[in-house]
């Protein structure tokens, strides 16, 4: 299956839902994807319940995702990781609170507009 994605919001939160297989030939659509939503959303979750992950590359769009979060006062969330996705990366994207990991879109955290970290 091709890759795609779209944006979507559940709540106070943006989530990028992905579908398909993220290679390395794909991961720049991705990134560009997380950083113009990082750059305009206070709170952006990526959903990755229908997609397949391969290849090394989309470790480090996360993290940099995750990291331009930081940097701006927003919030992060990684939805529905595949069971390899977070047993080789996830665990190390989530250091020093700044990504928050969860099972499904209902788990993200329930804020008020006005709330920021």
């Amino acid at each position: 299956m091709a890759y795609i994605s779209s944006l979507l919001t559940h709540g106070h939160w943006s989530v990028l839902r992905v579908a398909g297989t993220v290679d390395d030939r794909r991961v720049p659509a991705l990134r560009a994807q997380l950083d113009t939503a990082v750059d305009t959303r206070p709170r952006v979750a990526v959903d990755l319940t229908g997609c397949r992950l391969t290849g090394t590359r989309w470790m480090s769009v996360l993290l940099g995702a995750a990291r331009r979060a930081h940097e701006r006062g927003h919030l992060f969330a990684v939805v529905s990781p595949r069971p390899h996705a977070a047993r080789l990366c996830l665990p190390v994207l989530a250091r020093g609170g700044r990504l928050l990991l969860c099972e499904s879109t209902e788990q993200l955290p329930k804020l008020e507009p006005a709330e920021r970290r």
